[in-house]
């Protein structure tokens, strides 16, 4: 694909290598010309795609950075305002067809998702799903993505107090939905009726909005 990744901070840079890596044609928009040095900064990697210099929001820089080309187009500065209106330019006057964006601020990417229908990446939101699961070591989790929305699943060891009970019975905690149970042998029983009864080693399967 041909991709315009806007933005070239640790985060822009390591995805323009990565993509470059993989076999695909990058160019990179950013204003400051020192965050570009990044691009050569890495185990002697040379970046061989286009490095434009200016104003992300800028239409005529767009253009310079062969947005008009493009496939899709990657939205990564440090700026949640700049990084929606560049969103917007790209799929609405653009129309580009594959456009996501990063937002640090949970509230504008729900925003930025239910109102305007783009796609985005929320750091924090997987910062701190990714700081939750490493200190509640006693737990398990897979994340899995669709879309713009990433759902964590949480494997919780059954307390001998519920065993004996269906799944349905069981508090559930609040902000999570009970998905099903992982049994000793690694088979999953979802969450439907006729409700599991949950035996001794056994896992809950909780499942949550990360992101």
């Amino acid at each position: 694909m041909n991709i315009l990744v806007v933005g070239c901070g640790r985060v822009g840079a390591s995805i323009v290598r990565i993509l470059e890596q993989l076999g695909h044609e990058v160019s990179v928009l950013d204003p400051n010309p020192d965050e570009l040095q990044r691009l050569e900064s890495v185990d002697g990697y040379h970046f061989s795609g286009v490095a434009a210099i200016g104003i992300p929001i800028d239409i005529d820089a767009l253009r310079q950075a062969g947005i008009e080309t493009c496939d899709a187009v990657a939205i990564v500065t440090s700026d949640d305002s700049v990084n929606i209106m560049v969103a917007q330019i790209a799929k609405n006057l653009f129309h580009i067809p594959r456009v996501i964006a990063r937002i640090t601020d949970p509230t504008l990417k729900d925003l930025f998702t239910k109102e305007f229908g783009l796609r985005a990446i929320c750091t924090t939101n997987l910062t701190v799903e990714s700081m939750l699961l490493g200190l509640l070591d006693d737990q398990e989790s897979r994340t899995v993505t669709i879309g713009s929305t990433t759902t964590a699943f949480v494997t919780v060891p059954v307390s001998m107090r519920d065993v004996g009970h269906r799944l349905n019975r069981i508090s559930v905690p609040d902000g999570e939905l009970l998905y099903g149970v992982l049994k000793a042998n690694g088979m999953v029983e979802l969450a439907i009726q006729p409700m599991p009864i949950l035996e001794e080693g056994d896992q809950i399967i909780y499942s949550r909005i990360a992101d």
